[in-house]
C-alpha cells in the first residue's frame, strides 16, 4: 500500500519583511517614481568644495622620519697610522709605494745614466723574457729588478708599397748608440746603496720563463739563457728620491 506524499508546511519568519499584498480588484496602484540617472543642470555658479564632507578629508601631510644620529663623542679615537688619501703626503718618506725610472744608454760597450724619474706606484715584476735583450738591477747578490728588452738596438724601417721592389719589406738596423729603462724600487736608493747597485745588460740566446723570479742574480737564474755584454756599478746622486723631488722629475698617480 502506496503512502501519499505530504506537502510540507512552509514555515514564516514573521521577523523578516514580507511581500506587498496584492491589491484588490479596482484598486489603482501609483507609478513608482523611475529614476532617470542625469546629472545636476548646468548653472552659471561655481559648485561648493566637497572638502570637509562626507566625500573625504584631506589628509595631513606624513611628517619627516627623524634620523637619529649617533652622538659625538669627544673622546679622540686612534685611528693607528691611518691618513685620509687626500691628504696624504706622496713624496719621499711617505708609506705609499714608488719606484725609480731610469734612462740608460750605451754606447761603445758602456753604460750611463742620462735621466731619471720618481714614478707613484707599485713594480711588477716579470716571470718571462723573450726578444734578444734583457737587464737587470742588483745590489750585492740581490735582484732588485729585471725585465726583457725587446728589439734593443734595432731601428725598424716601414715598408713602401708604392716605391721599388727592395722597399717592399721591412728591414732591420742596428745601431750603435742606443738608450733603454730600467726600474728600481725608490726604497733601495739610499746614499749608503747607490754606490753598490748594479744595472746589468745581457744578450737572450733563447726564450728564459719561470714562474716565480727569485732573488738571485739572472746570470745564476738562467745561466744557459743569458750572457752579459754591459754593466754599470754605481749610479749618480741625481737619482735619488730626494735629488728627484728637488728638481721636479716625480710622476703623481692618477
Amino acid at each position: 500500500m502506496k503512502k501519499a506524499k505530504r506537502t510540507a508546511a512552509i514555515r514564516l519568519d514573521e521577523k523578516r519583511p514580507t511581500k506587498m499584498a496584492v491589491p484588490p480588484e479596482g484598486v489603482e496602484i501609483p507609478d513608482a517614481d523611475i529614476p532617470t540617472h542625469r546629472g545636476p543642470a548646468k548653472t552659471d555658479k561655481k559648485p561648493k568644495s566637497r572638502i570637509g564632507r562626507r566625500a573625504g578629508k584631506v589628509k595631513p601631510p606624513l611628517e619627516r622620519v627623524k634620523i637619529r644620529r649617533p652622538r659625538s663623542s669627544s673622546k679622540k679615537v686612534d685611528f693607528g697610522d691611518q691618513q685620509p688619501r687626500r691628504g696624504r703626503r706622496v713624496g719621499v718618506g711617505s708609506n705609499r709605494e714608488q719606484y725609480v725610472r731610469l734612462r740608460i744608454r750605451l754606447s761603445n760597450g758602456r753604460l750611463w745614466v742620462v735621466d731619471s724619474h720618481l714614478i707613484d706606484g707599485p713594480l711588477g715584476q716579470a716571470t718571462g723574457f723573450a726578444g734578444s735583450n734583457a737587464y737587470e738591477v742588483t745590489l750585492g747578490d740581490r735582484l732588485l729588478h729585471a725585465d726583457a728588452l725587446p728589439d734593443l738596438g734595432v731601428q725598424r724601417s716601414f715598408p713602401n708599397p708604392q716605391g721599388p721592389p727592395e722597399q717592399h719589406g721591412h728591414y732591420l738596423t742596428e745601431r750603435s748608440v742606443y738608450e733603454f729603462t730600467a726600474r728600481l724600487p725608490a726604497s733601495e736608493l739610499t746614499p749608503d746603496t747607490i754606490g753598490e747597485i748594479t744595472v746589468r745588460l745581457h744578450r737572450l740566446k733563447e726564450e728564459a720563463h719561470v714562474e716565480r723570479i727569485g732573488e738571485a742574480p739572472l746570470s745564476e737564474q738562467f745561466a744557459r739563457e743569458m750572457r752579459p755584454i754591459a754593466e754599470l756599478v754605481g749610479l749618480p746622486d741625481s737619482v735619488l728620491p730626494d735629488s728627484i723631488e728637488k728638481r721636479g722629475g716625480r710622476t703623481p698617480s692618477i
